[in-house]
């Protein structure tokens, strides 16, 4: 193997973690870093350590450090928090809470009992084969190879001329300025077009069966070409997972626990459906429609974004690292036709026909398979079943194919969304059937009678829906549910209208704010109870908090039975108080009070539990970084243009932005060959790539202070600074540091000193005073 590529894998492999929450990290300056934060409770691992090492082993020798530990602080502060909130009743009655005493706040989670999960790894181990490529591979591989051998950075003359370029094609800054800077006309956008390409851009214009306003083109990349794109990113190497695996509370493996799709029963069970030796990759899809420009008026672009589900959770959840690519811009047409009624039924006709079309490839490949290569260069035989669809409620409904009087996953209608047990469920075989009958009741083209047949299936008049031959996909698992529209957006449209308003600073209430995003949404959840307590009755207030709790306890990362079972009675728990809502005529409309739960995403909340035993915690499937990218994707781009052809000019710019990143992460490894880059060791992964941020180590060394502070106590290390500069506690650490300046002087109390503690007043004072002292002040 070229030392260039031992060394590429030698960093890319790199596990540096947190040995007390696990949590991944750049490198191990950044662990230090992580552990000397007060505010995790990692510090404390090495004094627990420190005991363990010391207790006796076992009688067969000491026992073996597992590969795999929980994430113990999150789960026992959230429980902490959420015990703590429901037992304070704040005056009320037991009578009002039916299930104070039941399991639901009970401290029963086994991830304090046994903190040290089983893990069983699926039979049908993925084989592996020789043969494939690696990212740097790809880099050597175009037709500017030789002339590379000589000039790294080729087609720029150095690497200080690469930097220059790099910048100005990152900065957003538009063509006709860096042609204004750089004088040159065209040459540098030309020169970019030299680079190493990424997935391609193609075009295909769309004919429909009623005229538009504009051609329909659809713009799109192949899905197997970007999908081997993500196998190949060197930051990924160490962060992704191809083998399904049972994770187990204890070993004797009673309690599953799920904490990302590679250790779910969807994957499990898929991975039994496929040829023995094959790689399972699970296909995440993302799409919704966003403005261009401000000042575009309807200028709309609907992107679909393609990620890895194999890859873990916490890192394609960074944005950062751009761990979802832009697969494609759906067509946005504005038909010409009298009726509105059409123009829906055209335009989520066009979106499915885009859809098959494009997403073909990856469904020979569920199907059949193909040979691709992963991170270090193996050959593996891949099949890709979708797997997670993320959308907000009308692209989900448009996606399954049904009304807006029906629910997209479960067989309840808008008179069943208030019921408070579960209907069946909405699968893509009960979905299929439906559609059958309505176009063997009436031809699809024949469009207004076609509508009035569906509507009597409660369907949205899709004829043709993209997964009818996706094979090992299935409706009612990859449409997840969605925290960000499907939670906050729920508690800001009903939450927040229910509870009455007494006194206000806003004219029409907060309810009427316009452009409120998810992380305001997250604020007024968190002092709503507060603010409401004493105004609204028991039950009212009680309604409320399980609705809260059940949002809250659904955030989760990893869950158990356990925590399922508390998850369920929550909302049980809502449904047993939310006639008082009624009862106080808080849902209202424009005519008056309403006396129905007809919520569309109140009747999905019945639908996460089971999503999390198929698909593991639904945090994962959150559209926050999806809508992030809406910015960089979209946004950012449009506005480096002229206005003008807006879909071209993104598509170019996002080529050339991706040549320029590629570029980069391949030179920068490269050069390690060359003498450029140091040291091996010294050698950062550049695991969070951002252009926008700056990835300065601090020169400073971090010091467990800790340890330091746990040492000079037992007399292990003797100090001769007295008094004593570190103090810990179980979960804080400080140290006392003062500057040298010749004209220090001991200050006269001032009034920030009355809002310390007196101990700390104390600790300061002296050790300003021995300060002064030495230094002969």
């Amino acid at each position: 193997m070229p030392r260039v590529k031992r060394i590429w894998l030698c960093q890319a492999q790199k596990l540096t973690f947190c040995p007390d929450c696990r949590k991944r990290f750049a490198n191990e300056t950044r662990v230090l870093q992580h552990l000397n934060q007060p505010s995790t409770g990692c510090g404390t691992w090495m004094n627990e350590s420190r005991h363990r090492c010391a207790a006796p082993t076992g009688q067969n020798g000491p026992v073996v450090e597992p590969r795999y530990q929980p994430d113990q602080t999150h789960n026992r502060f959230l429980e902490d928090e959420i015990v703590s909130d429901v037992r304070s009743q704040g005056g009320f009655g037991s009578e009002d809470y039916p299930f104070e005493n039941a399991p639901l706040f009970e401290d029963t989670s086994p991830f304090e009992d046994d903190p040290t999960p089983v893990v069983d790894d699926h039979p049908n181990v993925p084989s592996l084969y020789r043969g494939g490529t690696v990212f740097l591979d790809q880099f050597f591989s175009d037709e500017y190879m030789a002339l590379r051998q000589e000039n790294l950075y080729y087609p720029f003359v150095l690497g200080v001329d690469w930097e220059l370029a790099s910048w100005l094609l990152r900065s957003h800054l538009s063509m006709a300025a860096i042609d204004e800077f750089l004088s040159l006309q065209l040459e540098l956008h030309l020169r970019t077009e030299m680079l190493p390409p990424g997935p391609h851009w193609k075009s295909r214009p769309l004919s429909t069966r009623v005229s538009t306003k504009r051609q329909a083109i659809l713009y799109y990349r192949d899905p197997i070409e970007c999908l081997q794109s993500l196998l190949s990113h060197p930051f990924f190497s160490s962060h992704i997972s191809f083998v399904p695996r049972k994770v187990w509370s204890s070993s004797a493996q009673i309690v599953w626990i799920y904490e990302d799709w590679m250790s779910g029963k969807h994957a499990w069970s898929l991975q039994d459906q496929i040829p023995n030796s094959g790689t399972l990759l699970g296909i995440m899809l993302s799409s919704d429609k966003t403005n261009i420009l401000i000042m575009t008026g309807n200028r709309m672009a609907h992107p679909l974004l393609l990620s890895l589900a194999n890859i873990d959770s916490d890192i394609r959840s960074k944005g950062s690292l751009h761990g979802f690519v832009l697969l494609a811009l759906l067509p946005v047409a504005s038909f010409i036709h009298k009726k509105s009624c059409i123009h829906t039924l055209l335009s989520d006709r066009l979106v499915h026909e885009s859809l098959d079309f494009m997403l073909h490839p990856l469904k020979i490949v569920a199907a059949v398979g193909v040979m691709m290569s992963d991170p270090v260069g193996n050959l593996r035989y891949c099949f890709t079943p979708l797997v997670a669809y993320i959308s907000d409620m009308p692209e989900q409904s448009l996606l399954a194919g049904t009304g807006p009087k029906a629910s997209p996953v479960i067989t309840a209608t808008h008179k069943e969304f208030g019921d408070p047990f579960p209907h069946p469920s909405h699968t893509a075989t009960w979905t299929l059937d439906n559609i059958r009958q309505a176009c063997s009741a009436a031809d699809p083209d024949d469009f207004e009678e076609f509508l009035k047949v569906v509507k009597r299936y409660f369907l949205n008049s899709m004829h043709k829906p993209f997964y009818r031959n996706w094979l090992l996909s299935d409706l009612l698992i990859f449409l997840t549910p969605e925290m960000l529209h499907h939670f906050h957006h729920l508690f800001w449209d009903h939450d927040v209208p229910w509870s009455p308003v007494g006194y206000r600073s806003f004219e029409e209430g907060i309810s009427k704010l316009k452009q409120v995003m998810g992380r305001d949404h997250c604020a007024v959840q968190r002092y709503i109870m507060g603010v409401i307590t004493g105004t609204v009755p028991a039950k009212f207030l009680a309604a409320i908090r399980f609705l809260l709790n059940f949002c809250y306890l659904a955030q989760m990362c990893r869950f158990d039975d356990n925590y399922l079972a508390k998850l369920e009675a929550a909302l049980c728990s809502f449904h047993n108080n939310k006639l008082a809502i009624i009862t106080a005529g808080a849902r209202r409309g424009s005519n008056g009070p309403i006396n129905h739960w007809e919520i569309p995403k109140l009747k999905l909340l019945q639908h996460v539990i089971s999503s999390i035993r198929n698909s593991e915690p639904i945090m994962q499937w959150t559209a926050d970084i999806t809508e992030h990218a809406h910015v960089t994707e979209i946004k950012q781009p449009a506005h480096a243009g002229n206005n003008q052809d807006y879909y071209e000019q993104i598509v170019q710019h996002l080529d050339h932005r991706e040549r320029c990143s590629w570029f980069d992460i391949a030179t920068q490894f490269a050069s390690i060959e060359q003498g450029e880059g140091g040291d091996d060791e010294d050698q950062e992964d550049g695991h969070e790539p951002d252009q926008e941020a700056d990835h300065t180590i601090p020169s400073h060394p971090s010091v467990n202070y800790f340890e330091a502070a746990n040492a000079i106590a037992s007399g292990t290390v003797l100090s001769t600074v007295h008094p004593h500069r570190i103090f810990a506690s179980s979960t804080t650490a400080f140290r006392l540091v003062s500057s040298c300046h010749s004209g220090s002087r001991l200050m006269k109390p001032h009034k920030s000193m009355a809002y310390l503690t007196y101990s700390l007043q104390l600790l300061i004072t002296s050790f300003t005073l021995a300060t002064q002292q030495k230094d002969g002040l």
